[in-house]
């Protein structure tokens, strides 16, 4: 008997030192953990891409004549959900779209592009407005509906 309860002792000690050591387990299942981030708090779910952020520097730019004869755009995005996003750049003209260059259009490097990654996405010259125009680019994950608009920037084509 003396020796059932050593044993029972032993392991109650044991298994105590080793909770104390490692803890009582189980996950952190706060929701609104502290971050340090300009990004705002989201849940997981549908959220759509953040506005994508347009890499080339087309501000004000005029195009006189390309070797390739098309132009390239570079630009990305953060899905919170880190869902594969796409993209449609929107070429406007006095407020009105007269292109739009979506993701089935073949110009894009890739169908898809990791949240985060840069797509390139070529134009030909010749489908784009002459003259001035603005353009601005939009980005999904798949889920209903399009992120906000970039950044609107100007682009001048003056090629013959």
């Amino acid at each position: 008997m003396l020796k059932r309860t050593i044993t029972l002792l032993s392991l109650t000690i044991t298994i105590g030192a080793l909770l104390l050591t490692i803890g009582c387990g189980g996950s952190n299942s706060n929701p609104v953990a502290p971050v340090s981030s300009d990004r705002p708090l989201v849940s997981r779910g549908g959220n759509p891409p953040y506005p994508p952020e347009l890499y080339y520097p087309y501000d004000n730019m005029v195009i006189y004549w390309t070797a390739s004869g098309r132009i390239t755009f570079y630009l990305r995005t953060i899905d919170p959900n880190n869902d594969p996003v796409k993209f449609k750049i929107v070429i406007l003209k006095d407020n009105n779209v007269v292109a739009e260059f979506g993701p089935d259009f073949s110009g894009w490097s890739k169908p898809s592009y990791a949240s985060g990654e840069w797509a390139r996405c070529d134009i030909p010259v010749s489908l784009l407005p002459k003259g001035t125009f603005k353009w601005q680019a939009f980005a999904t994950d798949g889920n209903p509906g399009w992120s906000e608009g970039s950044a609107v920037r100007t682009l001048t084509n003056a090629t013959k």
